[in-house]
């Protein structure tokens, strides 16, 4: 009984930020990373990092625009079998002109069916 308890409290979410936990994935799916992404937003200072302070903290982004990092939290879009509809959460770290983090917020998607 006690190691299923353990076992479960590993699983459960609001899990402390750790870079390791952050960048472990496959490049398609990062299981970890919704599990820490509250005490990331909550505990850790995003903005006013520089451009190069925000890769030394999370690592490349998946997508980088001209003033915006998007880090991928959860995308189900690509298993085509999948029973629910498409679904995507992502970090979205916004730059000023100077490459400093103005913000930074959580933004989801559902598609519709």
């Amino acid at each position: 009984m006690l190691l299923m308890v353990a076992l479960t409290s590993c699983h459960l979410s609001g899990s402390k930020f750790d870079r390791q936990k952050w960048s472990y994935g496959d490049g398609l799916d990062y299981p970890l990373r919704n599990d820490i992404v509250d005490d990331l937003m909550k505990n850790h200072h995003i903005k006013g990092l520089t451009y190069r302070q925000v890769i030394d903290s999370l690592g490349s982004p998946q997508r980088r625009d001209s003033l915006q990092f998007t880090y991928q939290i959860q995308d189900n879009s690509y298993d085509f079998n999948r029973k629910k509809p498409a679904h995507k959460k992502n970090l979205l770290v916004h730059f000023n002109k100077d490459s400093v983090v103005v913000k930074f917020e959580i933004y989801e998607h559902t598609d519709k069916k």
